[in-house]
């Protein structure tokens, strides 16, 4: 029953097996395909909620954008899982290394003994007669097993080969991944600036279209009603149309920018990221170039890759030569039966054996010439790589030089565009002419924006190119012990690539050296109708490439008055004295930049002295009249308080203070006048006294004071006759002379302040 039950089993396994060798293809479904599409969709959507700064919508600046795209880009992905599997490959491998430990496990059934004679053989090598009986050594069911070990050596020396192999395998993987990602970054980096440019002027596209439609439209209401000749009405339409047709295809290509950069980090084309100006843009490696050839040679990927593959063509050579030794082998055995004819069911078995092909001797000259040649052709390749990778690295320094002359000269030429536009726009208030030359000049001051911008990305291109081409990598996390030693969020990523391109980059000084507030920044006449200053040549330290470009605006990031132009090849403000008005300072900011650095100082520029000395004198009466307001109060508030001298003292020195009040009224009616004809610039009669005159009337008022001094004396010596004082005078001595000093101070000071707005009355 149970051989018929194994015989059966074989045979519907046998029709299986031929039936499988015959199917026919079968297409994906359309269920399965939009299934697989969801989920691919889900998994990209999923990247922004892994992400702190993508998932609460946070600023990104350049940095952190090169970090979220190494994070989240997929081809970076690609060859992150072919490193990996290169590695679990050269895991794998090394297992090749070790002996062989097999155990094996079997059944074998017979429906009849296998049974067997024998016959006697002769000398003459002829059997005789066949026995009559038959025996066997094997019942008819037996379960064997065996466990055993074995080694070659050749086998080893062959592994241990190619585990060097695919170990450089690996390394080469590392360096393609290396590669990858700086190229991303590079990618990265232009495409950052474009889609920050493209943020800024799309809000500037779409009002200046509109207003484009609009003057299409008026000039076809002007054709439909001949207003004017149709020619014309026609040709002015055709250019509003030629200037709409450069502004959408410039439009789209901004549109297309921050799609592009969406892309690089992993995100959908639907899904928004908010973007903002980096403080530090990347600069030029600082390096010279003899030592940028030196590094690109030792550090290009390129040539890693070259030099892992000689490593591996011979080491090829090695495999093939030792391939052709002799084998050794080594096996033991330990084995077991459930045969009952076996005297010995359980045994032990050992050996060893050693054997060779003998016509390999003859293919050893052939092999070796194959892997040298192979050789060979990888050390050429290598050579000619290395010619290559030179010739990048002063074509990426050319490139640079070339980017920064397009950059300075984009930027002028947007300058001059801005400029033109003004000049156009102001022209057009007086003349009041059509709105096609206010159109046409915007959309070229639009478009120079966008060149420039444009030209700005292609220098940082071509700055994070010579980083490549030297081979240079600042953008790998292994790279960053802060990132090795635990998991590094995005914003930690981003700080140490910032940190590592300031520190590999050219650093440029600006500052002030001497500032504009220390030159005397007052206005002298230049002609007739004009005044002028000039601040010195050396006021600014600027390094960097490109000429300096000089810049103003107001404190108040408001443009200068019409008043006031400012020419930057001579460093000259020039003030039209007959429009400037009642002006008579300006705080303005001179802004001073060249391609790589920018700097800035804040002046108080005086355009009418007079004037400023006028307001001077007032500012400084006036903070004397609250000086002598609040002496007043403490005068007061000392002698309502003090308990000591006679009454008829303390009634003449009220009597004294109520007069010294109207005095004072009277000179604040007169101090009240000046201030009023200081405001209306009506002062020019105004002289004030010389420091002579005034040191004699100090003189004339100290006298005054030690009268007053020795009648009090005399009091205070007829206060001390009185004992009931004395207890008092002891515990307020101290008090009653600094008050007394005091007083005596207030007193001199609103004597000379008398005299001296007496005097300013009656000249007024």
């Amino acid at each position: 029953m149970l051989n018929n039950l194994i015989k059966t089993t074989l045979i519907v396994l046998l029709i299986a097996l031929t039936s499988c060798s015959s199917r026919s293809p079968e297409p994906l479904a359309i269920d399965t395909l939009e299934i697989s599409a969801k989920e691919d969709i889900k998994k990209i959507s999923e990247i922004r909620e892994q992400n702190e700064i993508l998932k609460n919508n946070l600023d990104i600046d350049l940095y952190k954008a090169i970090a979220l795209a190494i994070e989240n880009n997929k081809d970076i992905k690609i060859k992150l899982f072919e490193t990996a599997l290169a590695n679990q490959q050269l895991e794998d491998i090394k297992f090749d290394m070790l002996p062989s430990m097999s155990a094996d496990a079997g059944y074998t059934g017979s429906e009849k003994y296998q049974s067997s004679t024998s016959a006697t053989v002769g000398s003459n090598d002829t059997a005789g007669s066949k026995g009559s009986s038959y025996s066997t050594s094997r019942t008819k069911d037996v379960f064997e097993q065996n466990v055993g070990f074995a080694w070659n050596a050749l086998d080893f020396g062959l592994s241990y080969i190619r585990a060097g192999q695919s170990a450089d395998r690996y390394l080469i993987a590392k360096e393609i991944e290396k590669k990858s990602t700086n190229n991303i970054a590079k990618e990265v980096i232009q495409a950052y600036w474009n889609a920050l440019s493209a943020q800024k002027l799309i809000k500037k596209y779409d009002p200046l279209i509109k207003k484009v439609n609009q003057a299409l439209g008026d000039s076809r209401k002007i054709e439909e009603m001949l207003l004017q000749k149709p020619m014309d009405a026609l040709l002015y339409q055709k250019e509003l149309l030629d200037i709409k047709r450069a502004l959408i295809s410039q439009r789209q290509t901004l549109i297309n920018a921050k799609i592009t950069l969406g892309g690089l980090m992993g995100l959908l084309p639907n899904q928004e990221y908010n973007l903002v100006k980096t403080s530090k843009p990347i600069n030029i490696l600082d390096m010279k170039l003899k030592n940028m050839e030196r590094h690109a040679l030792i550090n290009r990927t390129e040539l890693l890759e070259n030099r892992y593959q000689e490593r591996i063509s011979l080491a090829e050579t090695k495999a093939g030569i030792r391939s052709l030794l002799p084998s050794f082998n080594l096996n033991a055995s330990y084995t077991s039966s459930s045969n009952n004819y076996l005297q010995n069911k359980q045994n032990f078995e050992y050996g060893s054996s050693i054997g060779a092909n003998l016509l390999n001797v003859f293919r050893a000259p052939s092999i070796k010439k194959v892997n040298e040649a192979n050789t060979a052709i990888i050390r050429e390749q290598r050579l000619a790589l290395s010619m290559a990778v030179l010739s990048q690295v002063h074509l990426a320094n050319i490139d640079f030089q070339m980017s920064m002359e397009e950059y300075e000269t984009a930027d002028r030429y947007y300058s001059v565009s801005k400029k033109i536009a003004n000049q156009v726009r102001n022209a057009q208030k007086i003349a009041r002419f059509g709105d096609l030359e206010i159109i046409r000049e915007d959309a070229s001051s639009l478009v120079a924006e966008l060149r420039k911008d444009i030209a700005f990305a292609k220098m940082q291109y071509s700055v994070a190119q010579v980083y490549t081409s030297v081979g240079v990598d600042v953008v790998r996390k292994e790279n960053f012990e802060d990132c090795n030693l635990y998991i590094c969020d995005t914003e930690l990523y981003a700080g140490e690539i910032e940190d590592l391109f300031d520190e590999l980059g050219e650093s440029y000084i600006s500052e002030v050296i001497k500032p504009i507030q220390k030159q005397n920044p007052v206005v002298e006449n230049y002609n007739q109708g004009f005044d002028k200053f000039t601040f010195a040549k050396n006021t600014f330290k600027l390094q960097g490439k490109g000429q300096p470009q000089y810049s103003v605006r107001l404190a108040n990031n408001q443009p200068l008055p019409n008043w006031i132009d400012f020419l930057p090849t001579q460093r000259t403000f020039l003030i039209d004295k007959q429009s400037k008005g009642d002006a008579y300072e300006l705080e303005i900011i001179v802004n001073v930049k060249n391609i790589n650095t920018t700097v800035e100082d804040k002046f108080t520029l005086v355009v009418d002295e007079k004037i400023k000395k006028e307001k001077d004198l007032a500012k400084h009466q006036r903070i004397e009249k609250e000086k002598r307001l609040k002496a007043q109060r403490i005068n007061k508030s000392i002698f309502k308080n003090t308990a000591f001298g006679t009454e008829e003292a303390k009634i003449k020195i009220k009597k004294e203070i109520k007069k010294a009040e109207e005095i004072t009224k009277e000179r604040f009616a007169a101090l009240d006048l000046f201030y009023e004809r200081v405001a209306i610039k009506d002062g020019k009669d105004l002289r004030v006294f010389s420091d002579k005159k005034i040191n004699k009337m100090i003189i004339k008022q100290e006298k005054k004071n030690k009268k007053l001094r020795k009648q009090l004396a005399k009091q205070e010596k007829k206060k001390n006759k009185t004992n009931i004082f004395k207890k008092i005078k002891n515990k307020l001595l101290n008090k009653k002379s600094t008050n007394e000093k005091e007083a005596n101070l207030n007193i001199e000071e609103l004597k000379i302040k008398q005299d001296q707005d007496l005097l300013i009355t009656n000249k007024l």
